[in-house]
């Protein structure tokens, strides 16, 4: 944030919005954070990107720590991340320790600056005192993410929640093979209804049984709610069929047979008419329609999509031309009209079988859903487990006890002061909990003094509300606020909503495309309110910034494939998402190497400067990481990554695999054709061909040869020998370092496989500290979890960092890049009707046969949200950046894509201009092909 600027006296001026926008940016964001960060009144920020969020909820926790008689251990403070806590309190201890040590003239002016009041004698000695009181407080300030601060509630209150006292909370990778065990025991159990079994079989894969169980795992506690609402399965069934319009007995097979029956004899007319025709298509399909007539009623069921095939198109919409004008002559209007009546009535009952299949599929996955997640509730609680979702449900149901208000004031003897952070991001149940903290607040407040004030303060950008996917409730923030300033004012105590648009952030150029980008057409929705205006002001006037859109990179023409010639080495990839790694590596070499930030001192870029940011995570920030570890630039790696994807560490499962089971064939040949045995094709089919044994017997017969082969079955079996014996940890460390495995993995993978080969390790070391230390259940546990490996960014690192956009929430750079590397989050397998009971429809992935009224209707109202929720995920990508803005895409331009939002925005901003677009200059490969000019957008450093 800039610095502190020019002193606005509060009392000199009512403060307003309208009033804001004469002042100077610097001017009018210093008032509105004044206000904001006043104790006296209750607070609702809006705060856009850049403009001291952190800095006013920083402010209002020492104003209020500065109120005589304030006492810390009353003050809560629940922000969204654990980085955010630690930021949080960190500003806090740095202010309280200068104010601890400061000279009067210096604590004076800063006690000025914060409150706008000057200080007597008392106020600094508060001040002076304070590091010392929140030092000696228990634990520090209470400043906490929501389930830190529910799990030190559940601590403190285990009986009465229903935990035991020692409750241990898991990791995401061991609740997920939790689920899994009991997925499998509860199978194998015999005790899950065939038909359910059956049905789910036949319509997905195990894999995709086990992710909608996953979804419907932070959807417990409604979904049982909601089964026994409606008087468990057998209720949920006749809930299903009321909301599809289907009737209360029977199934699809039963009303296919009365449809088919129902044929009468105006298609056996119409039959005998096309067969009469004068042309021979109509013959033919009246031939095959008498021929269908004349089956049985089963047959006719059984042969019910030759019928569908005469009346609908592939499509599943009726026919328009039934019969020839010409064939028919006279007839042709009666055969239409009779045909077209059979086709409208298929078409209705092909929609009422999009019913049946979408009420079958529901029905069997809540058949099966429900035993497995209780059986999962019941295995953790044996253990005395509780994942992240137990914390919030068990503290909600915990404050929302009759007695819970005894145990409020036990905490600390209660709260005076509730302070959210990131309030945009909150889900349905956290908004309880905070509503539920608060709600003593402003009870019989007219009979307290005024210094027992007491406050709720929340801090958000509905902009900025990007995590539905994890329940985040972007209207929330609105509907909330309204409830808390009804509470409020009620009570006869002050309620202020005080908006922040001033950018500390952002040079003028930034901020000026973002208004652009959002000014008009599909990028308003979910960012701008109908009939508003989206206007941020730049802090940062006359400093130098720059936004470029480059043209797009064009796919390649495809070389001839050469089937039969495999590379010994790896080659150098030619497609468009390679040539824009490429491309964009030589680019930011040539950042670091040549060019300066002139807002900075005109200091040279560093790697550091630069954070890339992607939509979703793909392989191309793979191929970028390489690309610029090739040049030389030091670079972080990715924020996240499967470890069970990365071809490393696959590599180092099947070898474990082969351990487990030398049998093996397939994973024995994958380890031998690994970096970690080198075998060459030539000796893998000579050891595969024409055997009688498994492949591992072959192998061990070429102990002793001075062949790859050789050298790996001596060593092969060597390990296995010791595989019951040794812990995971010690085995892959054997391999990896003896062995000399890292080496021969990097020399062949590349640098880049260094990463994933350390965290193995990690994970390895994990496991051991969780559970008994055996290979067996070591690779069950990290296939089961999948192991996403987070990384904490490091803002201070000097290199280019890589991650999402939602991962890059919180975090600045002066330099972004952002290549669009298409569409975020597919559909969602399940969709909930809203309506009591809540019971959600499944259908499988992409199956239009199921996609009934109730399903499409869900869908629409799915895909509007997405879009809203990646149009406010462009805004936070956007607004990271402080000096210079870089957009970039490849492939065939897309309506709807981030590069076209962006691209649509520059196109309004006067100003802008087209510049000759040389790639070759920075380095990018001869065949990298940009279509048209680069769009520029800049301002010259005057300040």
């Amino acid at each position: 944030m800039g610095g502190p600027g020019e002193f606005i006296p509060p009392d000199s001026f009512e403060w307003s919005s309208a009033m804001s926008e004469t002042l100077t940016p610097r001017a009018a964001a210093q008032a509105a954070q004044r206000r904001a960060s006043d104790p006296r009144a209750s607070a609702w920020v809006g705060a856009s990107a850049g403009s001291g969020k952190t800095k006013v909820l920083t402010d209002r926790v020492l104003r209020l720590l500065l109120r005589p008689g304030a006492k810390p251990g009353r003050i809560l403070c629940l922000t969204f991340t654990k980085a955010a806590a630690a930021e949080m309190a960190t500003r806090l201890a740095k202010r309280l320790g200068e104010w601890a040590v400061a000279e009067d003239t210096a604590l004076s002016d800063s006690l000025l600056s914060l409150t706008g009041e000057k200080p007597d004698a008392a106020l600094r000695r508060r001040a002076r005192g304070l590091f010392a009181e929140v030092l000696e407080q228990p634990g520090g300030m209470r400043i906490s993410t929501i389930h830190s601060f529910c799990q030190s509630l559940l601590r403190g209150f285990p009986l009465e929640a229903g935990l035991p006292p020692q409750f241990a909370l898991i990791e995401e990778a061991d609740a997920a093979e939790m689920l899994a065990e009991s997925r499998e025991l509860a199978l194998a159990s015999g005790q899950l209804p065939q038909a359910a079994i059956e049905a789910m079989a036949g319509l997905g894969s195990p894999e995709d049984f086990a992710q909608t169980l996953q979804s419907l795992v932070k959807e417990r506690e409604r979904l049982g709610a909601a089964i026994a609402q409606a008087g468990g399965i057998k209720g949920c069934d006749a809930v299903l069929r009321r909301r599809l319009g289907l009737p209360r007995e029977g199934g699809e097979s039963e009303a296919l047979l009365a449809m088919a029956s129902a044929v009468d004899s105006e298609m056996v007319r119409a039959a005998a008419l096309l067969r009469q025709s004068g042309n021979a298509n109509d013959r033919d399909r009246g031939a095959v329609m008498k021929a269908w007539i004349d089956l049985s009623h089963a047959a006719r069921a059984a042969r019910w999509e030759e019928w569908c095939s005469i009346f609908l198109t592939a499509e599943g919409s009726p026919r328009k031309s039934l019969g020839t004008k010409g064939g028919l002559k006279e007839r042709h209007e009666e055969v239409q009209a009779l045909m077209a009546a059979e086709a409208e009535r298929i078409h209705a009952f092909e929609e009422e079988r999009k019913a049946w299949r979408l009420h079958a599929a529901s029905l069997a996955l809540l058949a099966l859903a429900q035993p497995v997640l209780e059986a999962y509730t019941a295995r953790k609680a044996r253990q005395g487990a509780v994942d992240f979702d137990d914390l919030i449900q068990a503290a909600r149901g915990l404050l929302h006890d009759p007695g819970s208000a005894w145990v409020l004031y036990k905490l600390d003897g209660g709260l005076d002061h509730l302070l959210l952070d990131e309030a945009q991001d909150s889900n349905p149940h956290q908004w309880e909990i905070a509503a539920r903290l608060a709600e003593e607040f402003f009870a019989g407040l007219g009979t307290r003094e005024p210094e027992s004030i007491r406050s709720i303060f929340a801090v958000g950008d509905e902009k900025q509300s990007i995590y539905g996917f994890q329940g985040a409730d972007a209207a929330g923030f609105a509907r909330w606020e309204r409830h808390f300033e009804g509470a409020v004012t009620a009570a006869g105590a002050e309620f202020a909503a005080v908006p922040l648009n001033v950018s500390f952030r952002s040079t003028a150029p930034v901020l000026a495309l973002v208004d652009a980008v959002f000014a008009d057409g599909p990028a308003r929705r979910g960012v701008v309110a109908e009939g508003s205006v989206l206007t941020h002001r730049a802090d940062r006037e006359g400093q130098a910034g720059m936004v470029e859109i480059w043209p797009l990179l064009t796919r390649p023409d495809s070389a001839a494939l050469q089937p039969w010639e495999v590379p010994e080495e790896p080659v150098a990839e030619d497609d468009a998402e390679a040539l824009m790694a490429e491309s964009l590596a030589a680019r930011i070499a040539q950042m670091v190497r040549e060019e300066r930030l002139p807002a900075r001192g005109d200091r040279p870029i560093r790697p550091g400067d630069i954070l890339v940011l992607l939509r979703r995570r793909t392989g191309f920030s793979n191929l970028l990481v390489r690309a610029l570890k090739a040049r030389g630039v030091a670079v972080g790696g990715v924020d996240r990554m499967q470890l069970v994807e990365q071809i490393a560490v696959q590599d180092l499962l099947a070898l474990c695999d082969v351990l487990l089971l030398p049998e093996d064939d397939l994973q024995l040949a994958a380890v031998l054709k690994s970096p970690l045995c080198n075998v060459s094709e030539t000796e893998l089919c000579e050891l595969a061909r024409a055997r009688t044994q498994p492949l591992w017997w072959r192998l061990l017969e070429m102990r002793g040869s001075d062949s790859n082969a050789g050298r790996a079955a001596e060593w092969l079996a060597g390990l296995a020998d010791r595989a019951d014996l040794a812990t995971p940890h010690t085995i892959l460390a054997e391999v990896l370092g003896e062995h000399g495995g890292r080496a021969r993995i990097l020399e062949r993978l590349g640098p880049d496989a260094a990463d994933p080969l350390d965290e193995m390790l990690n994970a390895a070391l994990t496991y051991e500290q969780r559970h008994p230390p055996s290979l067996q259940g070591f690779v069950q546990w990290l296939r089961r979890g999948g192991a996403e490996v987070r990384r904490e960014a490091e803002s201070g690192a000097d290199a280019v960092r890589l991650m999402t956009a939602h991962g890059a929430k919180g975090l600045q750079a002066p330099v972004v890049i952002i290549p669009d590397v298409g569409s975020g989050r597919g559909e969602k397998p399940l969709r909930w009707e809203e309506s009591a009971p809540p019971l959600p429809y499944w259908a499988p992935r992409s199956r239009k046969d199921f996609f009934a009224p109730a399903w499409t209707k869900l869908m629409d109202a799915e895909t509007a949200a997405r879009e809203a929720e990646e149009n406010r995920l462009l805004y936070v990508a956007l607004t990271r950046a402080e000096d210079r803005l870089l957009v970039c895409a490849w492939g065939a331009p897309k309506e709807g894509s981030w590069y076209d939002l962006v691209s649509q925005g520059i196109g309004r901003l006067e100003g802008a201009e087209d510049i000759p677009f040389e790639p070759a200059g920075f380095g990018a490969p001869p065949s990298a092909s940009f279509a048209g000019p680069l769009r520029r957008y800049a301002t010259a450093q005057t300040a």
